[in-house]
């Protein structure tokens, strides 16, 4: 099943599908219109003489025509390569040549990045030439196995690596997702680089709900387009929630979020705190703490005899999906350790890297690098990444949970705890924090709170206030550059 097809799926072709807020006024764009645009960029594309398996990148902000790249070099047996917008022009210039791109679409902002790759920029002559011409009458033909989509890891540790998806992967992941929430109207406003936007779209398309699409994510308008449209179902990543609780505390407008009946949180950890306040934001809301990688979406589900969901649980293993929890030190499996997942949606590898291959695939297997626990239940829980512990004092530290615990504290809205050098203990916990508005803290209450609700080992010895968080490029916490941060603070406090 070719990735395109998720498009023909769709029972209603004819309504809107796609309300692009890139454009002013915002466009609606029903799937047949999407799909006829997907095929007239697919027949292009084997009209230029590019051979089947050739790499297509986008390097694009949010728009309408994301879509038709993003479906439109599948349709033609080709592989999509988005490319993150907020990555330096050298990182960008090491994918295009690992990919070997064929063929580079941009958008205007971004037309001169990549001058070494054959480029056409979206609304351009050039643009409107290809998408005059006739539509690719029938999709290529493709295996389960064939790649559609080549897309890079944020790259926290040396340079991305190309994760490799299958049409099979692709296509199980968004059906099986797709089924459970059909007809939602969703809001889509991280990147479409970024894969929770892009399987978010894929699914509304497949199912038959609408995306409302952001060209970047404020808080002021993110709150906006619900209550505009009507929005059901919101994703995103938890600092961007963090960031809307702010502001709906800070703002004196009223927005109707009334209509929001699913709030789908994933791609990094959700602290209870946080989680408490988005469900007060949406309290009809049924409010999901998700999980995915890039090199494997789907791994939970709801509980198979319909239990409640703990709070912050991720969920219980799906039904098509296999789990184990090995542990990191016996290489045993154990009801705490690091996840494995197998299933159809897992990658097929990384492009042209045999060495991570053999370290992160064994038999069909997906080593997660997260650690989980899973309860009596069958309820599993993150507990942190195997790469983010440090060692204090001999004493295993996970950022995640003393995070957890301080954002417990009242007058506390966001918490990173950073690991800090040390000569006697090796590495001591920092914590960066943003307080919530109009409180004000001391750093001997925060230490206090820590040592009173939690292990001694784990408070945090140095403490700094900040008013924002840095997210990296997929809007996730910046945790390196925090680390890098933490070090130059200590750096002057010691030559003062």
């Amino acid at each position: 099943m070719n990735v395109a097809s998720l498009l023909d799926r769709n029972p209603n072709p004819d309504g809107v599908a796609l309300v692009d807020r890139s454009r002013q006024p915002a466009s609606e764009i029903s799937v047949s219109q999407i799909t006829n645009d997907v095929r007239v960029f697919a027949q292009a594309l084997i009209d230029m003489g590019i051979p089947a398996g050739s790499r297509v990148g986008l390097l694009a902000g949010n728009l309408g025509e994301y879509y038709t790249v993003m479906f439109g070099a599948p349709a033609a047996g080709m592989v999509f390569v988005p490319l993150n917008t907020r990555l330096p022009k050298s990182t960008l210039e090491y994918i295009a040549e690992d990919a070997d791109l064929k063929l580079l679409i941009t958008d205007f902002e971004h037309a001169d990045l990549l001058s070494d790759v054959s480029s056409i920029v979206i609304g351009s002559d050039s643009w409107a030439h290809i998408m005059s011409g006739a539509a690719l009458p029938d999709l290529a033909e493709v295996r389960p196995s064939d790649v559609a989509i080549q897309i890079y890891t944020s790259g926290s540790t040396g340079q991305p690596k190309g994760v490799l998806l299958s049409h099979e992967n692709v296509t199980f992941t968004v059906l099986e997702f797709g089924a459970t929430m059909p007809g939602e109207v969703m809001l889509v406003s991280a990147p479409l680089y970024h894969k929770n936007a892009s399987m978010a779209s894929k699914m509304a398309f497949a199912s038959g709900g609408k995306v409302i699409l952001l060209p970047q994510f404020s808080a002021s308008g993110y709150l906006e387009a619900i209550s505009k449209h009507a929005v059901t179902m919101c994703s995103g990543v938890p600092t961007m929630y963090a960031l809307v609780t702010a502001e709906l505390r800070q703002s004196s407008a009223e927005y109707d979020l009334s209509s929001v009946q699913r709030v789908f949180i994933g791609s990094a950890p959700l602290t209870e705190a946080l989680f408490d306040d988005v469900q007060a934001l949406f309290p009809s809301a049924f409010v999901t703490n998700g999980y995915g990688t890039t090199e494997a979406v789907l791994e939970f589900g709801p509980h198979p005899e319909d239990l409640p969901r703990p709070k912050i649980s991720l969920g219980c293993q799906h039904h098509k999906v296999q789990l184990k929890l090995i542990d990191p030190a016996s290489g045993l499996e154990s009801d705490q350790g690091e996840l494995w997942v197998k299933s159809k949606g897992v990658m097929l590898g990384y492009h042209g890297l045999p060495e991570a291959n053999a370290e992160r695939l064994t038999d069909g297997w997906y080593h997660t690098g997260d650690l989980m626990k899973c309860d009596e239940n069958g309820w599993y829980f993150f507990v942190g990444r195997v790469d983010d512990m440090f060692v204090c004092a001999g004493e295993n530290i996970y950022p995640d949970s003393v995070e957890q615990m301080l954002e417990k504290h009242p007058a506390i809205h966001q918490v990173v705890v950073v690991p800090i050098s040390d000569d006697l203990k090796g590495q001591l916990p920092a914590a960066f924090i943003r307080t919530e508005p109009d409180h004000v803290l001391a750093v001997d209450d925060v230490k206090q709170y820590a040592l009173q609700n939690g292990p001694a080992y784990a408070h945090p010895r140095h403490v700094w206030f900040v008013d924002e968080i840095p997210l990296a490029s997929t809007a996730k916490i910046d945790r390196a550059t925090l680390t890098k941060r933490a070090e130059e603070l200590l750096a002057l406090d010691r030559n003062v």
